[in-house]
């Protein structure tokens, strides 16, 4: 694991008062002020999801096959509350009500709910996540997996945890050993094929596929060495910056790799993201790359 974090005056601020709070599993120097208003925004909008799945709802359509619910706008809230007591002058990027540039100074990056087809459909696979980003570069992630209560932690230079305890990414070394996850983007009906076409290079050469439908899950379970990489489409129909921006520190913290198709990293709006254990990132970008569909280059 890496050593103590040694944080840059100014990027990473500590509240007042915090160190009475018990009974949380997180070391010094994690359990810092941005980490611990990252983690109490996360549960704060876990606590809507969670109840959300036992109450009827109402769902609108932000297009064909994205919906958006009132336990989206909900959790939403109850996080950027969250965030606003303690730093009322930081930016917000949120999923539901928009806000600041992903590259600017202080600016929390939030999706209150991971995997809403999942949701309005009752299944148990979805997300809240929250995450700081300082100038392009991520300071803290939280990812919560609502239905198993797993709350996956990430703070620059002082490595991931999943319900406090440390977590690496696999050791597999190939491809064709790999098991891997993705998603399609919203406008698949209309680019399917091209979409099919990058699944059928990748299927073809590892092991298996799992379509979960939340990336913010894939990511974090990349993280903790379920999957051994994930790629998902970004562009104007694909993965966001809210749904990217925790896993991808989690996982750089766990020890693996997250770039664009085109290796850069810190990019929360490619044409694609690729997130791996880092031993089988090249193959699996550059499949990624050579099979990038044409409305997406």
């Amino acid at each position: 694991m890496p050593g103590p974090i040694l944080y840059a005056a100014g990027r990473v601020r500590q509240v007042p008062g915090i160190r009475n709070v018990v009974g949380d599993p997180y070391p010094d120097p994690m359990w810092e002020g941005d980490v611990w208003v990252a983690v109490r925004a996360a549960r704060a909008g876990a606590d809507v999801v969670r109840r959300g799945f036992d109450e009827e709802f109402t769902t609108e359509m932000k297009g064909a096959v994205d919906p958006v619910t009132e336990i989206d706008r909900e959790a939403e809230y109850a996080i950027t509350s969250v965030i606003a007591s303690h730093f009322p002058k930081d930016a917000t990027l949120a999923e539901e009500g928009g806000g600041a540039d992903w590259r600017g100074r202080r600016v929390w990056i939030v999706d209150p709910l991971d995997g809403t087809v999942n949701f309005v459909n009752r299944v148990p696979q979805v997300a809240v996540s929250v995450a700081l980003w300082d100038e392009g570069r991520p300071l803290v992630g939280v990812v919560i997996d609502v239905a198993r209560d797993e709350e996956f932690v990430a703070s620059q230079g002082e490595g991931a945890r999943a319900n406090g305890r440390p977590i690496l990414v696999s050791e597999t070394a190939s491809l064709q050993e790999s098991l891997l996850a993705t998603g399609f983007p919203y406008d698949r009906q209309e680019h399917a094929r091209a979409y099919l076409h990058v699944m059928e290079q990748v299927m073809t050469r590892s092991r298996g596929t799992r379509r979960m439908g939340a990336a913010a899950l894939d990511m974090a379970w990349v993280a903790c060495g379920r999957f051994d990489g994930y790629w998902e489409h970004g562009g104007p129909a694909g993965v966001k910056p809210w749904d990217a921006a925790a896993g991808m520190l989690l996982v750089t913290e766990a020890g693996g790799t997250a770039t664009d198709s085109k290796g850069s990293t810190h990019e929360l709006q490619p044409s694609a993201f690729v997130v791996t254990n880092g031993k089988i990132h090249e193959e699996l970008r550059q499949i990624v790359d050579e099979s990038m569909p044409r409305h997406l280059r």
